[in-house]
């Protein structure tokens, strides 16, 4: 038979307690799409959201937003400048009414920018170009493309 002492049930009692209070802040901290790829629950718009800095290269940032299944992207400049940002559901994409260039970004189903092209941010699902031809910047957010 197996005795416990106070101290024991104590002890287990408390690591019970800090899990329970632990596991939903973390998950409202950062939904995870199963890829590893970190998404904020929140910072949409914000110029330096408490988000991961997903993009490679040093001039641009590039975050993913997750809140109630819709997922969102967003690029801002090496200032903190929001550039552009795009819902989607799956394979839907729209643009948002945020950011400098929002009148230039392009989801599919528009025609795609021309210039030359730069991608500035590749996941397993979703990518997003920088096409640059003297007149501005013009984005294309779409789905990755299958490797």
């Amino acid at each position: 038979m197996l005795k416990y002492s106070s101290f024991h049930i104590s002890v287990s009692l408390a690591l019970a307690f800090c899990a329970m209070l632990a596991s939903p802040l973390a998950s409202a901290c950062c939904p995870r799409d199963g890829n590893g790829s970190p998404k904020a629950a929140s910072g949409l718009g914000e110029s330096f959201p408490v988000a991961t800095d997903l993009a490679p290269d040093a001039a641009w940032q590039v975050y993913e937003f997750e809140r109630d299944g819709i997922r969102y992207v967003q690029v801002n400049d090496q200032r903190g400048v929001v550039r552009a940002a795009v819902g989607r559901i799956g394979g839907t994409f729209w643009v948002l009414p945020i950011g400098d260039d929002a009148d230039r970004v392009s989801v599919p189903g528009d025609s795609a920018p021309s210039g030359k092209i730069k991608t500035i941010y590749r996941s397993s699902e979703v990518e997003v170009l920088l096409y640059q031809d003297g007149t501005g910047d013009r984005w294309l957010v779409r789905s990755s493309p299958a490797v």
